[in-house]
């Protein structure tokens, strides 16, 4: 698969980083360690740089105990196979009274004063504020020339200044001993370096592959879906992952599956909606043809073909209502109503219509309730399952109206029940799907969009539509709405 320009950037990035970090602390480790080495391989021609712990004894009993405990341990020390430890005095007198080279006392003062081998020569004071200079001198003659200064740059002295004097420049040519030859870079450290910039792109072409990939996976996701494919699907390819990444994955998954659902809801309306347009305009083709052979029955002819018409505009008005609803465009703004005087209204027109087939309906409510709603859309979702139940039921029968209130759940209850033949238990969640007659389908007076209708009219108030069938026979059909007093 060809690597993204977005891998390259999080390939960089990482890499960078972990090159930087690599080089940051392989750095820092190496000088450390250098300065270690140096420290421990650095001696001297007349200081015996090994014996700094010896020193380092004398002088903290000097400095706890004082000069008799000094002296006590440098004359035990002498007589063992101990490095001789030197305590001078500002006066260059050993406090044993040994015999030293003043020249090896005013070298020693001269490199404590340049800071050299700060635990081969200490100067330390006591309780008393008595100071001394401890060092071990290397068990040998010393040379009459005193060299001072770094290894590379020797520079002659004559007698050594005292501690608390100024360091003299010296109005000698300074000697130059060549440097040592220049360090070549050990073998494994070249390793180290190697294998710390392999490891470095490794992780780094890792964890941009890592995290380029489900973002590839969507990229080709999306494309096959711009395409048509509307069965992509992702979140199984994702592997075990779970970051912010999958989740986009399942909202992919969830965004396909939407589309696809309404792609295929709008496929089966086209095809509803050309079967319910071909009906009536077969029949008005075929009433212009009986005129054409028939002009005696013209004015029944007409008559056929406005009612076809009227037909044909309620379907076309009731899918525009529809498609509105699903599209949430409605002109309806949220106003007060008294749900007392909206149910008397649809309650008087609906046994208007009711009395052609004597069927009786009762209402009940217990008391003034008023509720913020799209009047609109609410007096249109009861007056078609009102008009459902009379369309359905048989002469003579009855239909109940009633509602309830819980202050409790704030929930409002309109339930309609009616005698009429009910629906399938396998049809109930069905009827409120547009163009869904079930049993039904025989009678050409349906269209099948009045309780998809209302359906979409109480969803748009965060209410609740139900359907279910009566022992005693017939449909009841519950409405609920939010309600507070």
């Amino acid at each position: 698969m060809r690597m993204s320009k977005l891998f390259w950037k999080f390939f960089t990035v990482f890499w960078l980083a972990l090159l930087l970090a690599g080089l940051s602390v392989g750095t820092v480790v190496w000088l450390h360690h250098k300065s270690i080495q140096e420290q421990a391989n650095k001696t001297d021609p007349e200081i015996d740089v090994d014996a700094h712990a010896f020193v380092s004894v004398a002088a903290e009993i000097f400095s706890y105990g004082g000069k008799t405990a000094l002296i006590t341990f440098l004359e035990k020390a002498h007589h063992a196979p101990f490095p001789d430890v030197y305590a001078i005095d500002d006066k260059g007198n050993d406090v044993l009274g040994r015999s030293i080279d003043p020249k090896v006392v005013g070298y020693a003062r001269a490199l404590f004063l340049q800071g050299e081998f700060p635990l081969a020569i200490r100067y330390v004071s006591d309780k008393e504020n008595n100071a001394l200079l401890f060092f071990s001198p290397i068990k040998r003659g010393v040379s009459e020339t005193l060299f001072i200064g770094p290894p590379h740059e020797r520079r002659e002295f004559g007698p050594a200044p005292m501690l608390n004097e100024p360091f003299p420049t010296p109005p000698f040519e300074t000697r130059r001993i060549p440097p040592p030859p220049s360090e070549t870079v050990p073998y494994p450290l070249v390793l180290l370096i190697g294998s710390g910039l392999i490891a470095a792109i490794f992780f780094s072409a890792l964890l941009a592959w890592y995290f380029t990939k489900p973002i590839g996976l969507l990229r080709q996701s999306f494309s096959k879906l711009a395409e048509g494919q509307l069965n992509t699907r992702i979140g199984n390819k994702m592997g075990h992952r779970r970051d912010e990444l999958v989740e986009l994955g399942q909202n992919f998954d969830d965004m396909a599956g939407k589309i696809s659902h309404l792609m295929s809801a709008q496929q089966r309306l086209l095809h509803d909606v050309s079967h319910e347009l071909r009906s009536p305009l077969a029949r008005m083709q075929a009433a212009i043809g009986i005129a054409e052979q028939q002009p005696e029955k013209t004015p029944e002819i007409l008559n056929r073909i406005e009612r076809e018409s009227q037909r044909m505009s309620d379907l076309v008005g009731e899918l525009l209502v529809l498609s509105r609803l699903e599209t949430g465009v409605t002109d309806n703004v949220h106003v007060e109503i008294s749900l007392n005087d909206l149910l008397d209204e649809i309650i008087s027109d609906a046994r208007f219509e009711a009395s052609s087939k004597q069927i009786t309906i009762h209402y009940t409510i217990a008391e003034d309730i008023f509720i913020t709603v799209r009047s609109e859309l609410i007096h249109r979702a009861i007056e078609n399952i009102l008009r459902n139940a009379i369309k359905f039921s048989p002469e003579n029968a009855e239909i109940t109206l009633r509602v309830t209130t819980d202050s409790i759940k704030q929930r409002l209850c309109i339930v309609i029940e009616d005698n009429g033949p009910g629906v399938a238990e396998a049809d109930i969640e069905s009827i409120f799907k547009p163009f869904f007659r079930g049993q039904l389908t025989h009678r050409n007076d349906s269209i099948g969009l009045g309780l998809a209708i209302a359906y979409r009219a109480v969803s748009a108030h965060h209410g609740e539509i139900k359907a279910a069938n009566r022992q005693e026979g017939g449909l009841r059909v519950e409405v609920e709405l939010p309600y507070k007093k």
